[in-house]
C-alpha cells in the first residue's frame, strides 16, 4: 500500500456551552398503586412551557410493565414511575428552569509536534484529529527511490557530536560511525544513498581504556577512524581500512595504532580527522589538557603524509599556560586552506592579546600553519599564525561549538553557537565566510532570535557551493530538541527559512551531522544528507545526494534595468550547458509570477544557444501573437527569470533581470467650436483643431468621417493644427454625426464626435426662372419660332438671347404675336413668339420667368415647343 508523509500536530479542544430549558424535579413521593396512563416523552418550548407528547403508555405497579410516563400540569409536568418488584407508583413534579444543559466540543489544529511521519495511506486522517488525540495533515507520497529517511541502527548506540561521523566513498557508498557504550565503535554502510544500512565493521572492542570522542574520514574507498582514548597515558588511536575488503568484522589491529603523542596528556576530547583531497595528507586535531596541569585545554595536531603509516610529532597548537585558564579552548573544527595548509577553527575565552587577568571574552579563532602541513600558533614557534574570525568584544558573551569546512573553490565556511547583545542566555547559530583563506571574515547570526535554545551546529557545502547548516533547536511547547537545517543557495550570501528534519514529542532529537564530501562529487537534495540521534531510538539518516551535475546558464541580454516603450523588443540571449551524458536540458523563462515558458530544449553536452524576442505592446509582453503577461504597471520593477533543468531534475542557478515599462499613451485631440453657416447645399463651413502625442518618437494622423462614411485623412505628422470643410450638401436632414479621429504610429486612437442638425427650409416662392439652351441642328440659326402652352392666369415673361459662342449673353423680351385658347380646355392658352436676328447665331438661350401674385395660385407652364431656321 502507498506510503505518505504526515505532519503531526497537537489538537486544541474548543468547548461551546449549550443553553436551554431543563426540568427541576421535586423529590419523588408515593402516589398509589394499580394502573396509570400517560405519555412516553415530553418537550419544553423556547418559552419554558412543558408538554407531554409521544405515544400513550399504560403502567401497572403490580404486574408490569414497569417504566416512566409523563403528563402535563399547569405550569409544569409530572412523572410517574412504576418500578419492578414494587406495588406503588412514585410521583415527581417539575418546573422548567433555563440554564446550561451541556457543551459541544470541537477540535482544531495546534502546534507542530513532528514533521514527516511515514505511514500507509489511511493510517491517519488527511486533515483532522486522530484517535490518539493528535491532529494529522497528509502530505506528499513517499518516493520509492533513494530519497527519504533511513535507520542506520535501531540499537541504543550513540552518535554524539564533535567530529565527523558520516563520510562518502568514491564508489558512492555512505559510511556512518556509532558508539556502543564506551568500548566499541560500530560502522555501517549504505549502498543506495542512505535508504538501507547494513553493518560494515567495528573497532575498539576489548581495548584498554574507555573510548571518548571519535571521528571518521575517507579517501577513495579507504576509511580512517580516529579515537580519543582515556587511559593512564591518554592516547589518540586510529585505524584505516578498505571498505571493500571488510565484511561485518571486528578490526583487531586498532589498539596497536597510535598517533605519536610526545606530550603526556590528561583528558583527550574533541577529536577531528580530515583527508586533504589534493595532497592526501591525513590531519588529526584534538583538545586535551597536559597531565598534572589545570583543566585548561589546548589544541593539538598531528599529520600523516603517507596515508596513516607514519605520523608527525604532536604539536601543541595553542598554549594555555598552567598558571591561568585564559585560553581554555572548548571546541574545534579542522580542514585545509586552498593551498593544502592545515587550518583549525577554535573557540576560546579571552582574546589572545588581552592582558593577564582579563575577564573572559570568548572569540572564534582561525589557526594556520605557514608550512605545507600541520597547524600552528603564534605562541609556539614562528610557523604558527592566527586570526580572529569573530570577537563580540563583550565580557562573558560565549562563543562555542565551532565547526568548519572548505568549499570546492577554497572559501572557508564555519558555524558556531554564540551569544550577542540581544541574546544573553540562549545560544543562536552563527555563520562565517572567508574568501581569503581566513584573513578576513563575513559573519552573521542566522537564527537571530532570543527564545529558542540551539545546540550542535554542523556545516557543509556541495559541489554547487550550496551551503547547509544543521543544528538542534529546542521546541518551547514541549522543551524537546528537534533537528533543523538552513540552506544558502548563494554560497552563504543569505540563508533560507528553517526546515524541520525530524522532531519527536517524546524524546530529544540531537547531534545532527551533515555529510561533507571534500571531493565535491555530489549535490545535495532538498534535504541535505544528515545523520542524527533520536534519544533511545538508535541512529537515523535523512536526506539525499546526487552525482548529477547541474546545468550552467549564461545570459548576455537583456541588460539589467532595461526600459521598454511601445513596440520595443526584449531580446533574451545567452547559452546553457550540461556536462552529463545522455540527458535532455530544458531552459525556462518566466515574467514576474506568470506561468513559466520553455525557452529552449536540447541534449546535454551540447552548447545550447538561447534566443527569444519578446515585444512590448498594448501594456503587455508578447511572444509573437501569444500574450505572456497581464497589463504591466508603469514605474514598477518587473522581473525576468531564466534557468535550466536537466532530465534528472538538476537545476542551474536562476538568472534574474529587472526591467521597466512605459506603456503607449493615447494621442491628444482638441476641436475648436464648430459654427455651421449657409442656407443652400453649396454653402460650406470649417471644422478645425489640433492633434498631438505625449510619447517620444511618435507621429499621428487625423481622419474624419460623416455619418459612417469612409474616413478622409486630413493630417499626418508629428502633431499640429488641422482643418477641413463641410458643405451643407454633405449633411442629411436631421441629426448628423461628424467623427474626428487621431491615430498614433502604434495604433492608439482618440476620437471625438460633433453632432450637427440640418433643418429643411421649405419657403414658398412667387417667381422662378427656367433657362433652356437651344442647340440648332445645323449649329446656328437666324430665327426662332416658339409655342408656350400655359394656364391663362399665369403671368409669364419670355426672354431670348442669340449670340455667337463666347459672346456675352444679352436677353431681349419677346411679345407674343398671338394668344389662342387650347381646344381641350378653356383655361389653357398658347402663346406664339417669333424672333429673327440679323445673322445666324450659335449660342441661343431661352429664359422663362413665371410669376404669381399670391401663394395660393397654382398656375403653370404645360408645354414649350418650337422651331429654328
Amino acid at each position: 500500500m502507498a506510503q505518505y508523509y504526515y505532519d503531526k500536530y497537537t489538537s486544541i479542544a474548543n468547548n461551546t456551552p449549550i443553553y436551554g430549558w431543563t426540568l427541576k424535579w421535586d423529590p419523588e413521593t408515593t402516589g398509589g398503586s394499580g394502573t396509570m396512563e400517560g405519555y412516553s416523552s415530553y418537550t419544553i418550548d423556547a418559552n419554558g412551557n412543558a408538554t407531554a407528547n409521544g405515544s400513550r403508555v399504560t403502567l401497572n405497579s403490580v404486574d408490569g410493565p414497569y417504566g416512566t410516563m409523563y403528563s402535563t400540569l399547569a405550569g409544569g409536568i409530572q412523572r410517574w414511575t412504576a418500578r419492578a418488584g414494587n406495588t406503588s407508583f412514585y410521583i415527581a413534579r417539575g418546573l422548567p428552569e433555563y440554564g446550561q444543559t451541556g457543551s459541544n466540543t470541537t477540535y482544531s489544529r495546534g502546534s507542530l509536534v513532528q514533521a514527516g511521519l511515514v505511514a500507509e495511506d489511511g493510517t491517519y486522517p488527511a486533515n483532522g484529529r486522530h484517535t490518539d488525540s493528535f491532529w494529522y495533515v497528509k502530505g506528499a507520497a513517499v518516493p520509492t527511490g533513494p530519497l527519504g529517511p533511513g535507520v542506520i541502527t535501531d540499537q541504543t548506540y550513540s552518535k554524539s557530536n564533535f567530529g565527523d561521523k558520516i563520510t562518502r566513498l568514491s564508489n558512492g557508498w555512505l559510511v556512518a560511525a556509532t558508539k556502543k557504550a564506551s568500548d566499541e565503535i560500530f560502522l555501517f554502510k549504505s549502498t543506495d544513498g542512505g535508504v538501507l544500512w547494513t553493518p560494515l565493521c567495528s573497532v575498539g572492542q576489548g581495548a584498554t581504556g574507555s573510548i571518548g570522542t571519535y571521528a571518521i574520514a575517507s579517501d577513495g574507498t579507504k576509511v580512517y577512524v580516529a579515537v580519543a582514548r582515556n587511559i593512564s597515558n591518554n592516547t589518540v588511536n586510529y585505524t584505516v581500512f578498505d571498505a571493500l575488503t571488510v565484511q561485518n568484522m571486528r578490526l583487531t589491529d586498532y589498539t596497536t595504532k597510535q598517533i605519536n603523542i610526545s606530550i603526556n596528556l590528561a583528558t583527550v576530547t574533541q577529536i577531528q580527522i580530515y583527508v586533504d583531497p589534493k595532497t592526501k595528507f591525513v590531519h588529526v586535531a584534538w583538545l586535551a589538557s597536559a597531565s598534572g596541569s589545570s583543566p585548561t585545554q589546548n589544541v593539538y595536531h598531528s599529520v600523516s603524509t603517507n596515508g596513516g603509516i607514519n605520523w608527525s610529532s604532536t604539536t601543541m597548537v595553542t598554549k594555555a599556560i598552567t598558571t591561568e585558564s585564559r585560553y581554555n579552548y572548548t571546541h574545534i573544527g579542522l580542514t585545509t586552506d586552498s593551498k593544502g595548509v592545515a587550518t583549525i577553527f577554535a573557540t576560546s575565552g579571552t582574546r589572545l592579546d588581552a592582558p593577564s587577568g582579563t575577564s573572559a571574552m570568548y572569540c572564534v579563532y582561525v589557526f594556520k600553519n605557514s608550512t605545507t602541513f600541520g597547524a600552528s600558533h603564534l605562541y609556539v614557534d614562528s610557523n604558527w599564525t592566527f586570526t580572529i574570525a569573530y570577537d563580540p568584544k563583550k565580557i562573558s558573551f560565549t562563543q562555542t561549538q565551532v565547526t568548519g569546512v572548505k568549499d570546492k573553490d577554497g572559501y572557508f565556511h564555519i558555524t558556531w553557537l554564540g551569544y550577542d547583545t540581544l541574546t544573553s542566555s540562549r545560544f543562536d547559530v552563527w555563520y562565517g565566510r572567508s574568501k581569503d583563506d581566513g584573513a578576513t571574515w563575513d559573519v552573521v547570526n542566522i537564527t537571530n532570535q532570543t527564545i529558542e535554545q540551539h545546540n550542535y551546529p554542523t556545516i557543509s557545502a556541495d559541489k554547487s557551493n550550496k551551503v547547509v547548516v544543521t543544528f538542534a533547536r529546542q521546541n518551547q511547547s514541549n522543551s524537546r530538541f528537534y533537528v533543523y537545517q538552513m540552506v544558502s543557495t548563494s554560497r552563504g550570501n543569505d540563508f533560507g527559512a528553517l526546515t524541520l528534519v525530524d522532531g519527536r514529542p517524546d524524546s530529544n532529537t540531537n547531534y545532527p551531522s551533515v555529510l561533507y564530501d571534500s571531493t565535491f562529487a555530489v549535490n545535495f537534495g532538498d534535504i541535505a544528507p544528515i545523520m542524527y540521534e533520536p534519544a533511545g531510538r538508535g541512529v537515523f539518516f535523512k536526506g539525499s545526494v546526487s552525482t548529477n551535475n547541474r546545468p550552467s546558464i549564461t545570459i548576455v541580454s537583456p541588460e539589467n534595468n532595461q526600459t521598454l516603450y511601445e513596440n520595443d523588443k526584449m531580446n533574451i540571449s545567452g547559452d546553457a550547458y550540461d556536462s552529463d551524458k545522455d540527458q535532455s536540458v530544458t531552459v525556462f523563462y518566466q515574467i514576474n509570477g506568470e506561468q513559466r515558458k520553455v525557452l529552449a530544449t536540447n541534449v546535454s553536452q551540447t552548447q545550447i544557444t538561447l534566443s527569444k524576442q519578446l515585444t512590448f505592446k498594448d501594456g503587455k509582453l508578447y511572444d509573437g501573437e501569444t500574450v505572456l503577461t497581464g497589463t504591466l504597471a508603469e514605474g514598477v520593477a518587473h522581473t525576468l527569470k531564466v534557468w535550466a533543468v536537466d532530465s534528472e531534475n538538476g537545476q542551474s542557478a536562476t538568472v534574474e533581470r529587472t526591467f521597466y515599462v512605459v506603456p503607449n499613451r493615447a494621442p491628444l485631440l482638441a476641436i475648436d467650436a464648430v459654427v455651421p453657416s449657409g442656407i443652400i447645399n453649396a454653402d460650406k463651413f470649417k471644422v478645425n483643431g489640433t492633434a498631438s502625442d505625449q510619447d517620444a518618437n511618435s507621429s499621428v494622423k487625423v481622419n474624419y468621417r460623416i455619418n459612417g462614411a469612409n474616413p478622409i485623412e486630413i493630417y499626418n505628422g508629428t502633431g499640429g493644427a488641422w482643418e477641413f470643410e463641410v458643405s451643407l450638401g454633405q449633411l442629411q436632414n436631421g441629426e448628423n454625426l461628424v467623427v474626428v479621429e487621431v491615430i498614433d504610429n502604434y495604433n492608439a486612437k482618440t476620437s471625438k464626435t460633433i453632432k450637427l442638425n440640418k433643418d429643411e427650409v421649405k419657403t414658398p416662392i412667387l417667381q422662378s426662372v427656367a433657362r433652356y439652351n437651344i442647340e440648332p441642328p445645323k449649329g446656328s440659326a437666324k430665327g426662332v419660332l416658339l409655342f408656350v402652352e400655359r394656364d391663362e392666369e399665369l403671368d409669364l415673361k419670355v426672354e431670348l438671347s442669340m449670340k455667337l459662342t463666347g459672346e456675352q449673353e444679352q436677353f431681349e423680351t419677346l411679345t407674343p404675336e398671338s394668344t389662342a385658347p387650347m381646344p381641350y380646355t378653356d383655361s389653357v392658352v398658347e402663346d406664339t413668339f417669333y424672333y429673327e436676328a440679323t445673322e445666324p447665331k450659335s449660342n441661343i438661350i431661352l429664359k422663362l420667368t413665371p410669376s404669381r401674385s399670391d401663394l395660393f395660385m397654382k398656375h403653370k407652364i404645360h408645354l414649350v415647343s418650337g422651331a429654328v431656321e
